[in-house]
Parts: structure tokens; sequence; C-alpha cells
């Protein structure tokens, strides 16, 4: 066995352990506990065993995630050339001013479908120094846990499904949805009552040079996201919203990984891929609206 490997469970198992509390069972919604044989029980004896890697995967069924392992990898090096970085800061800005607004002695942030992870990683990196509290990473695809795992942090990582949460009533402060689908019905229920969900959304620049050379024929060249924040203010209450609007210089050797991790590309031949790797696309507009939420009152 890697020694390697080895402390990285080491080291989950004590992060897990010390915050054993937040933990829910997902089968019969019983507290939790974490012993030396790397077990996570509930009283039921419902058991799930926490991976050599360093995640703890609490999936009750075969869940199918809908993207590839290979979009996650190019999703990372996209991300690892700084292409969300000005959302980084402005999140990590929105985390701290909400944590100086609660006061609490420990801060519960959840990462709700964290892909492999690089977002929630990335602020972790940015306020670890000065922040007391734990950083939470789900997501259905065991792909991506295993590609975030690979980091040596103080996150938990969890493969969990958003519609069954694993986490206790009100045991989280800080929930964040990065463009990712949400679950508000769980989201409500694991959030505190002071707590937030930051929810990132795409605006109508979003990509718009791929999108515009994807869709160059029909409706889908503009896109509007007003249905999703309409959904959005259904379930919470709107507190404040920010948008962040920048141009990235890509390069022809990272171009290729943006493809292949975008949802605009998916289902395209490979002449169509091609024609666009052809085009003289120097930067990439990224356009995102943040939607700041509470519980409703």
């Amino acid at each position: 066995m890697c020694k390697k490997s080895i402390k990285k469970r080491d080291r989950a198992r004590e992060l897990i352990k010390k915050n054993k509390e937040i933990f829910k069972c997902p089968i019969c919604n019983g507290f939790m506990s974490i012993d030396d044989s790397n077990s996570l029980t509930c009283n039921s004896n419902h058991c799930f065993d926490l991976a050599k890697k360093g995640y703890i995967n609490l999936l009750t069924s075969s869940g199918v995630s809908s993207y590839s392992k290979e979009l996650f990898q190019a999703r990372h090096k996209v991300i690892e050339a700084g292409f969300y970085d000005p959302l980084i800061d402005k999140l990590v800005e929105i985390i701290c001013e909400h944590q100086k607004y609660i006061n609490k002695e420990k801060v519960n942030i959840l990462d709700a479908g964290c892909g492999e992870g690089s977002h929630i990683y990335s602020i972790y990196e940015n306020i670890k120094a000065d922040f007391n509290g734990n950083f939470i990473g789900v997501d259905i695809s065991k792909d991506s846990i295993n590609i975030a795992a690979s980091n040596n942090t103080d996150i938990i990582w969890c493969v969990a499904d958003l519609a069954r949460l694993p986490f206790q009533n009100k045991s989280l402060d800080i929930v964040l949805n990065i463009l990712s689908p949400a679950n508000y019905g769980e989201f409500y229920r694991i959030l505190s009552d002071d707590g937030i969900v930051i929810k990132v959304v795409p605006n109508s620049q979003y990509l718009k040079e791929l999108r515009e050379t994807v869709y160059s024929d029909n409706e889908n060249a503009t896109y509007c996201n007003d249905k999703v924040i309409n959904h959005f203010k259904e379930r919470l209450e709107v507190i404040d919203t920010k948008n962040i609007n920048y141009k990235f210089d890509i390069s022809k050797e990272l171009l290729p990984y943006l493809i292949k991790m975008t949802p605009l590309t998916w289902g395209e031949s490979t002449d169509k891929l091609n024609s666009i790797l052809e085009k003289d696309i120097s930067s990439i507009t990224i356009d995102l609206d943040i939607i700041i939420g509470k519980k409703k009152n």
C-alpha cells in the first residue's frame, strides 16, 4: 500500500472525526461516527468506507454523473491556468464578509456539485490562514472526487447525491453552487439560520466566442439566465447579486481543453470541433452572475 495514500486517508479520517456531528446517514438519517477501521458508521450499522485516496463515498445507489472523467480533467487544466481567478477572488471576499457578519467560532462551507474540486481548493488556499472552519466538497461523480482528493489539503471530499446530502439539518453556514445544478430543498435543509447560498450562473456573454461559433445559425447563439435566477428567488430570499465580467487570453494549447470542458460543444461532430480550433480565438469572455440568498423569513 502506498505511503502517500495512507497519509491521505489518515488525514481525512481525522478531519471527519473532528466534524462527525455534521454528518447524517444517507440511508436512515442517524448520527454517524468514524473509527480507526476507516469506516463512517451510523447507529443502525450502515457503513461507508473511507477510500485510500482520502474521500468518503456516501452514495446509497450507483449514482451516474452526466460528466465524463475526460471533462473533469480538461476542466482541471483550464482552471489551473487561472480561467476563473477573478471569480474566486470575489467569492473569497463574499465568504470573508459573511464570516465576520455571523461571527461564529467555526464556519462550515460546502461546495455542492464541486466537480474536480478546483474552486473550493482555490478558496481554501486563499483564506485558510485567517479562517476557522471546515471546507467540504461534494459531487456525485467518483471520477471527479478522485481528482479533487489528489490535492493535499484539509478539505473533506465526499461522493454524494445533491438530492440526498449526508449532512445534518442546519449544519452548513455557506453553500456554494458554482456553475452546477442545484437542489434547493436540500440546501434549505442543511443551511444554518444565518447561513447563505452563493450560486454562480452564466450570464448572456459567457463564452460568447464559443457560443457564436457553435450556434451561429440558430436561437442558441444567445443565452438568458432569467429562468435560473427566478427559480433561485422562488426558494430563497436574494440579499445581493454581483456580476463578474472579464476577458481571458487563451492560448492555442489551452483552447482544446476549454472546448472539451464546456457543455456548449457536447454532441458536436469532430469536424465541428476542428472548425472551432481553426478559428482565430485569442480571448474568451467570462460573464457570470453571483446570486447570494438566505432562508426566507
